[in-house]
């Protein structure tokens, strides 16, 4: 019995490390910038079955109510993506103008690699009742041109947004095969980057916004199985308002610095996914989602204290994001090899929230992709499951045609041509108790 506590206490201080790392900035891997990388388990089939539950902790994610299969003792999930963005945006005309290129730099490289973890652990407190909790970076975003001095410097020399949530979450069953499930976000959001650079009268003018803020929400969820073959799971993961309190940076001809505020929401996101046994060792699954981004609109940015617009060269300075709803349809399927090794493979279309070359940022060239994964499970031991998965998502070449974020640069127009891999790795473990029922 002492043995079994000092390793189980090995195993859940490992596992507190983990969620600590929970979250870091990266390029936007999903519509808008949402990163979807939280599950290498539901990776391998391109995120199908995510909200239904059934042998892997991360759907709590999509669904708070999707974690009341486990069994009893305590059980852990921790996975990491390793994200390999590839995004070059070429300007081909400014202010109506051809660009002229050479002697600047027309096309860039923007994206920038990361590695995206999510953590996730659960306990069950009763014949029905589980308690779960989970760490994610639900938003990101780290773009960067590799020539800060390239022809669209006026519009994007880079953007940076980190986050971390915090959700803790309650499932309970209220009759045999349907569970409900009541979670709490509480999520930091921090705008670290956001530049532009436009041209003056008295030369060029840098501009930096920052700012961050702690603020809550809800994830609500339901679980029916209405066969032992069959789970059907329905989530949402409400919007959050955040209130920055940050600074925007000028400078150029003289440097200044001035308290600002701007009001970020981010969107509800609702998710309905199913899994179904076709036989024995062989399941097909499913997901539809929508996320309302079209909340988003254009967020002005204030002077603190002041509540009036900021207006450096006398135009309102804002953060334009004139986007519509998302919308991200998959379907995959997983395999059973045999009693240790299960094979997966999906597919998933996402349409963008980014529907026009005006609403399309240079420091997130957002457009409608295809994702094509493949995954794999193999059972170590009765307690320990490792999965790996693999995706390549084609996005669909773009145009933009924006400028800064005062309206005061001339109209810079191009084309972003992007590409991803992702290369994931989960380890899902359970300390005592008995594992949960096929």
């Amino acid at each position: 019995m002492h043995v079994k506590g000092i390793q189980a206490r090995h195993c859940l201080m490992a596992t507190v490390a983990a969620l600590a790392i929970g979250a870091v900035a990266t390029d936007a891997i999903a519509g808008g910038f949402e990163v979807r990388e939280q599950s290498a388990h539901f990776q391998g089939m391109s995120f199908a079955g995510v909200a239904a539950g059934g042998s892997s902790l991360s759907s709590m994610f999509w669904n708070p109510a999707a974690h009341n299969y486990v069994g009893s003792g305590l059980n852990f999930e921790s996975n990491y993506s390793l994200i390999l963005p590839s995004s070059k945006l070429t300007v081909e005309t400014v202010g109506g103008a051809p660009a002229g290129c050479p002697p600047a730099d027309c096309t860039v490289e923007i994206g920038r690699d990361a590695i995206v973890p999510a953590s996730y652990a659960a306990v069950r407190l009763g014949a029905s009742t589980v308690l779960g909790i989970a760490i994610n970076s639900q938003y990101g975003l780290a773009t960067q041109p590799d020539n800060k001095n390239w022809i669209g410097a006026p519009i994007n020399t880079g953007a940076k947004i980190f986050s971390t949530n915090l959700n803790p979450s309650i499932s309970h069953e209220i009759m045999p095969g349907l569970a409900i499930g009541v979670g709490l976000q509480i999520q930091y959001f921090d705008l670290q980057r956001f530049q532009t650079t436009s041209p003056t009268l008295g030369g060029p003018l840098r501009t930096q916004l920052q700012g961050d803020n702690v603020d809550a929400g809800w994830t609500l969820g339901i679980n029916y199985r209405p066969t032992p073959g069959t789970s059907i799971g329905l989530g949402w993961r409400s919007a959050i308002s955040h209130s920055l309190d940050g600074e925007f940076q000028t400078g150029g001809a003289a440097t200044q610095r001035v308290n600002v505020k701007a009001d970020v929401d981010t969107p509800d996101k609702v998710t309905l996914s199913i899994n179904q046994a076709l036989a024995a060792n062989m399941r097909l699954a499913a997901t539809a989602e929508w996320t309302d981004w079209s909340r988003a609109g254009v967020i002005p940015i204030t002077i603190a204290g002041l509540g009036v617009p900021l207006a450096p060269g006398g135009n309102p300075a804002v953060i334009d994001l004139q986007w519509e709803d998302g919308w991200f349809f998959a379907l995959g399927g997983e395999y059973d090899v045999n009693d240790k090794l299960t094979l997966r493979a999906g597919g998933a279309y996402e349409i963008s929230p980014v529907r026009d070359a005006t609403a399309r940022l240079t420091q997130l060239p957002d457009a409608d992709r295809i994702w094509a994964s493949l995954g794999a499970s193999y059972k170590w031991n009765e307690s320990t499951t490792i999965d790996l998965a693999y995706t390549h998502i084609f996005v669909e070449d773009a145009s933009f045609d924006r400028t800064n974020a005062t309206g005061t640069a001339p109209r810079f127009v191009g084309d972003a041509d992007s590409s991803v891999d992702i290369i994931s790795i989960g380890l899902k473990s359970r300390w005592g108790g008995a594992p949960a029922a096929p």
